[in-house]
């Protein structure tokens, strides 16, 4: 566009637009000059910007700042540039990081000639020349009282109706995660919780600096705390959720609802479609826009402060929660190793070399195990622990994670490796070990008092001798202050203080441990008995493919063996007592319980590994039947003995 086409568009000569332009047009009547002003202005022809200023003529520009961590900054762009164009404006574009960059960017705006300024701020910034043509908007509540004309609405609200909108649908455990930084949706989300008189736990929030972080730590921890529902800060960690799911084979909204802070068409493809709180980001820029146009064209002086709502979009991925079938929290203190398991045709004696079969690396240690599997048959499972600050420590962290372990008692030692167990399996499943505690042997009284909350709320504390005596002792008399009821697995090589055990709720060795705690020629009925009468509650002794025995006041039975035909058995133990503790905490029978260890543990050693091999619910529900008829039988024994007495 030049001089010659705003004369042909006027109908005037190029001479006379430009003494119209250079002042110089005394001599052309007021209604052509007015006509070359108005095609000047339409067209927008900016040769001279002295001129423009000189006669008031708009550049037809519009500055936009955003910034670069506004997550609605693609629909705040894409509006203004629609509502502009609608308009006849066009659009200058530029992203922020800082206060600072914000008010280059207006300074850069003023010189090229901008008519009006919107600002994605909380501070008021000096406009100069534009100061009466600004309206800021932003995505919090918080403004300067020096802003004129404000458009904004609150994260912190949408994380608002996203709760209560979870809350109606009667969940109660329901968690957040959020990306570093958004701070306004935790405090929403907290807000909305305490108002509805609901107690967050710390482990239901996660705040990741990267989608990694997310994918890896925050949602395995939200779902491994049960929780029946999650607030999800964007669109893109409810897809993380969404994917992660249906890798399980669990289905939303059945299993988990979902709710995300922010809406787009992703969130209408995904599943069955994710309901989501959207945010009025274009109907903010919309407003903003029609403000802005009012005080360039009409010269109105506009003070105002709007709040736009945010606002649901119901979809499918919200469903009341399942009927709670967990029982009371169980904590669990102990070690975790790293396994190495060595498969060869029988162990070797001293001189001896063997040519090894298979070799199988796993995640162990009695505490370990006995924590997968309680989460893994669906208990609240909370570790209490030392890993190794390496390689190792965060494989183990991380998998007992994957099996629904709380880990929140669970400490990184910087002095000492992970604990490691060499585990020489023969071609009878029958197994020899040699354990190296490394950071196990860090476990300490200060950590088990920071983790005194845990001890609160368990009913139950699974407790093995592969740690320092004086924390065994320690977690024993804490537990007794805490009604923390204690089942304690021995060892052949560790022995207890004759004291601890009257607390003792359940102890349940092998024979080969029950032999070191009663040494002598006695029967195994007979040392269970001696066991008793120094305070124990209950004895149950493992035998392997032969069942177990239990020995209380009130009951001497024997529970017989599945048949099941063992691979590996080295984790069967652990798998009893976790399935024992499981079924004790959802108020079931001590001889129903053991009736179920029964049976998982004769599932987990048909199978190599241990946290591997360890059963999941589904897997013992198969033998409910079975397991109830057995508990039944026991329980006719026991009432056909006590009619005879």
């Amino acid at each position: 566009m030049n001089i010659h086409d705003i004369a042909k568009l006027a109908g005037v000569s190029a001479s006379t637009v430009s003494k119209v332009m250079n002042g110089k047009d005394k001599d052309i009547s007021e209604e052509t000059r007015k006509k070359v002003l108005r095609v000047i202005e339409e067209e927008n022809y900016v040769p001279y910007f002295r001129f423009l200023e000189k006669e008031g003529i708009r550049s037809h520009l519009i500055g936009l700042i955003v910034r670069r961590q506004n997550r609605e900054r693609e629909n705040i762009v894409l509006t203004a540039e629609e509502a502009a164009r609608e308009k006849g404006y066009g659009v200058i574009i530029g992203y922020t990081d800082s206060e600072e960059e914000t008010e280059m960017l207006v300074r850069q705006m003023i010189k090229r000639k901008a008519s009006g300024l919107l600002i994605d701020s909380t501070k008021w910034i000096s406009a100069g020349k534009l100061e009466e043509s600004v309206v800021y908007f932003s995505e919090t509540k918080e403004f300067d009282d020096r802003e004129k004309a404000v458009v904004y609405y609150r994260l912190s609200e949408a994380a608002g109706v996203a709760v209560r909108k979870l809350l109606r649908e009667g969940h109660r455990k329901i968690a957040c995660i959020i990306r570093h930084g958004d701070k306004s949706i935790l405090n929403g989300y907290l807000h909305a919780m305490q108002n509805s008189h609901q107690k967050e736990q710390p482990a239901w929030i996660y705040e990741g600096h990267t989608m990694g972080d997310i994918e890896k730590y925050g949602i395995p921890q939200a779902l491994n705390e049960n929780v029946t529902a999650i607030v999800c800060g964007s669109p893109e960690i409810a897809c993380c959720i969404c994917r992660i799911m249906e890798r399980s084979g669990m289905v939303i909204p059945n299993e988990l609802s979902l709710v995300s802070i922010g809406d787009n068409k992703i969130l209408e493809l995904s599943g069955i479609g994710i309901t989501a709180v959207k945010l009025p980001s274009e109907k903010m820029t919309e407003t903003a826009f029609a403000y802005l146009f009012e005080m360039m064209q009409e010269k109105k002086e506009i003070e105002v402060i709007k709040r736009l709502p945010p606002v649901m979009m119901e979809r499918n991925s919200i469903k009341k929660p399942a009927q709670e079938k967990q029982g009371e929290p169980i904590i669990v203190v102990g070690s975790m190793n790293l396994d190495v398991t060595i498969e060869c045709s029988r162990t070797p004696v001293a001189g001896e070399t063997q040519r090894a079969d298979k070799v199988h690396i796993y995640s162990g240690g009695k505490g370990g195990n006995q924590a997968a599997g309680v989460g893994k048959l669906g208990g609240q499972a909370y570790m209490v622990g030392c890993l190794g600050n390496d390689v190792d420590g965060k494989q183990i962290y991380t998998e007992l994670i994957e099996n629904c372990v709380h880990m929140e008692g669970v400490f990184f030692d910087s002095m000492l490796p992970s604990g490691k167990a060499y585990i020489s399996l023969d071609e009878r499943g029958e197994s020899a070990i040699v354990v190296y505690p490394g950071a196990n042997k860090n476990l300490s009284i200060n950590q088990i008092k920071r983790c005194g909350y845990l001890f609160e709320k368990s009913k139950y504390c699974l407790l093995s001798l592969e740690i320092p005596a004086p924390i065994v002792e320690y977690t024993i008399r804490h537990c007794k202050r805490n009604n923390t009821e204690v089942i304690l697995k021995p060892s052949p090589t560790d022995e207890i203080k004759d004291e601890l055990l009257s607390e003792i709720a359940y102890l349940v060795p092998n024979e080969k441990e029950l032999h070191t705690l009663v040494p002598g020629t006695e029967s195994l009925e007979e040392k269970a008995d001696i066991l008793l009468r120094k305070g124990i509650e209950n004895i149950i002794v493992t035998l392997g493919a032969r069942g177990c025995y239990l020995r209380n006041k009130e009951i001497s039975v024997y529970f017989e063996g599945t048949g099941f035909e063992p691979v590996d058995t080295t984790g069967g133990a652990d798998s009893f007592i976790s399935a024992m503790a499981v079924y004790l905490s959802e108020g079931k029978e001590l001889i129903h319980a053991i009736a179920f260890a029964v049976y998982a543990s004769g599932i987990s050693i048909t199978r190599y590994g241990v946290q591997p091999a360890l059963p999941d619910r589904k897997a013992v529900d198969v033998y409910e039947d079975e397991i109830y008829a057995k508990y039944n039988e026991k329980r006719r024994e026991l009432e056909t003995r006590c009619k005879r007495l």
